[in-house]
């Protein structure tokens, strides 16, 4: 499967369905990447992967609506296929065993180790989704409205909002409570849909992980390219919403 033309497609998918953040799917897509010929399944999961879960997507659509949800939802799988795409023509991969390999009992360790990781993920999501709430707020308490008001106008604000996003390391979920205080205090629907994209989407530890098993030039497309992604898709929600 992960070597049929339409791949990146089903491994988009895949990222759209299971609940991993931005670091949690460094294991998953590394696995993946050791049994395709192309990096381009992988780059698909990686940007579906934290951004695009359930729980996050039901989030989006409680504290946004459903016009945010979608184009959240869209956008992102969109941009996931394009950019795979688009590492099928810039980057040829060298052939590379697969990482999973060894005797029966050693896949059991494997099956065992999945199941406790699922579990510890499982029961760790809503923590973070409160922590989220408990940001968003102090974010309500502390910022200034003025700010936010201030900030929102100014067409600046998206690729502002896209760089200063990128350090802010946010679990899947998380994010949405953060946005929506981020929202009541000023900022666009557009504005918090590129914060949320980003903060969750790409992070430092993520991009250092990256560069672990795949080649630096795909990981400065791959960070480039989010940034310009959240950054238009904000843009385009608030001309639309307008």
């Amino acid at each position: 499967m992960l070597n049929s033309p339409l791949a990146p497609i089903a491994t988009a998918t895949l990222g759209a369905t299971v609940p991993v953040c931005s670091c949690s799917m460094i294991p998953l897509a590394r696995t993946m990447d050791s049994f395709s010929r192309s990096y381009a399944p992988v780059v698909a999961f990686l940007v579906t992967a934290p951004v695009l879960s359930p729980v996050t997507l039901l989030l989006t659509f409680g504290m946004f609506g459903i016009q945010v949800t979608t184009l959240r939802l869209v956008s992102s799988f969109l941009f996931a296929v394009l950019l795979a795409y688009l590492t099928v023509l810039l980057f040829r991969k060298n052939a590379a065993l697969p990482l999973l390999q060894g005797a029966s009992g050693e896949r059991k360790g494997r099956l065992q180790e999945f199941l406790e990781n699922f579990r510890s993920l499982t029961l760790s999501t809503g923590r973070y989704v409160l922590l989220g709430l408990l940001i968003a707020s102090l974010i309500k308490v502390i910022v200034p409205q003025d700010l936010m008001t201030e900030l929102s106008g100014s067409s600046l604000s998206y690729p502002l909002i896209s760089l200063v996003s990128v350090p802010v390391y946010v679990c899947s979920g998380e994010e949405v409570p953060i946005a929506r205080s981020l929202h009541e205090l000023g900022l666009k629907p557009g504005q918090s849909l590129t914060f949320m994209l980003v903060s969750s989407g790409i992070c430092v530890p993520t991009i250092t992980a990256l560069l672990s098993f795949l080649p630096k030039r795909l990981v400065l497309l791959y960070s480039v390219s989010w940034f310009v992604f959240a950054t238009g898709v904000g843009l385009i929600t608030d001309y639309l919403l307008n």
